[in-house]
C-alpha cells in the first residue's frame, strides 16, 4: 500500500499535466513537447517513489502553517503558466517559437539534472516541505549532507534552473517570461526562508558559516 499511493498520486498528476499540455498545443505530434512529458513524468515518478511516505505527506498536506503562502501559490502558478504558455506557443501560437532544435537536448538535460539534483536534496532531508514552518513534531534539525554540502537550499536552486529549462525544452521563447518571474519569486522566497531559519532553527547560523552559498553554487 505505502509503493501503490505514490504511484496512483504519479498517475493522477501526470495524467492530468499530460492532457492539459497536449490540448493546449492542440497536438500530441510535437516532438519536444512529448519528450519534455515523457521526461518530466518518468522523474516525477522517481521522486515520488524515492522520498520517505512522511516527506510525501508533508508535501502533499503541511502540517503546520506557512509563513509565506503567497510565494508557494505565486511559484507553482507560474510554472504551470510557462509549461502551458510553452505548449500553447509552439502547437497553436507560433509567436516565439523558433527556439534551435540543437537546444532542445541540451535542454532537457539541464531539466532534467535540476529535478535529480532537487531529488537527492529531498531523500536526504526530511524536512523538506512546501512550507516555510519549523517541524517542531518532527524534531526539525539542520541537515548538512549531499546538496546541503554545496548550497543551503538546494530545491530552490534546481527550482531556479528547472522552469527557464522548461520553456526552451519545449521551444517557446516568450513562455521565459513566466519562468524569470518564478525565479523572482523564488529569489525572494529564499531570502526569506534563509532570514526565517537564522532566527527560528537551532543551528543554521552556525550551519551558513560552513556553506556560505544560499542559492547559487559558489557564486550567491
Amino acid at each position: 500500500m505505502s509503493t501503490l499511493r505514490p504511484l496512483l498520486r504519479w498517475g493522477v498528476l501526470t495524467s492530468l499535466l499530460s492532457a492539459i499540455l497536449f490540448i493546449a498545443a492542440g497536438s500530441t505530434q510535437i516532438p519536444a513537447l512529448r519528450d519534455y512529458v515523457a521526461t518530466l513524468s518518468a522523474l516525477l515518478l522517481v521522486i515520488m517513489v524515492a522520498i520517505d511516505p512522511m516527506l510525501a505527506r508533508e508535501r502533499a498536506r503541511p502540517a503546520g502553517a506557512d509563513i509565506d503562502p503567497q510565494s508557494r501559490i505565486a511559484s507553482g502558478f507560474l510554472f504551470l503558466v510557462t509549461i502551458i504558455f510553452a505548449a500553447l506557443d509552439v502547437g497553436r501560437l507560433h509567436q516565439s517559437d523558433g527556439v534551435p532544435p540543437s537546444w532542445h537536448l541540451p535542454a532537457i538535460l539541464v531539466f532534467s539534472a535540476a529535478l535529480i539534483f532537487q531529488a537527492a536534496a529531498m531523500i536526504v532531508n526530511p524536512f523538506f516541505s512546501p512550507a516555510l514552518r519549523i517541524q517542531t513534531e518532527h524534531g526539525h534539525s539542520v541537515v548538512t549532507r549531499g546538496p546541503y554540502r554545496i548550497v543551503r537550499h538546494p530545491g530552490y536552486f534546481a527550482m531556479l534552473v528547472a522552469v527557464p529549462a522548461s520553456a526552451l525544452a519545449v521551444g517557446s521563447w516568450l513562455a521565459l517570461i513566466p519562468a524569470f518571474a518564478f525565479s523572482a519569486v523564488i529569489v525572494r522566497r529564499t531570502a526569506l526562508e534563509d532570514c526565517y531559519l537564522r532566527r527560528e532553527l537551532i543551528g543554521y547560523s552556525a550551519y551558513t558559516e560552513v556553506v556560505r552559498c544560499r542559492l547559487l553554487p559558489g557564486i550567491w
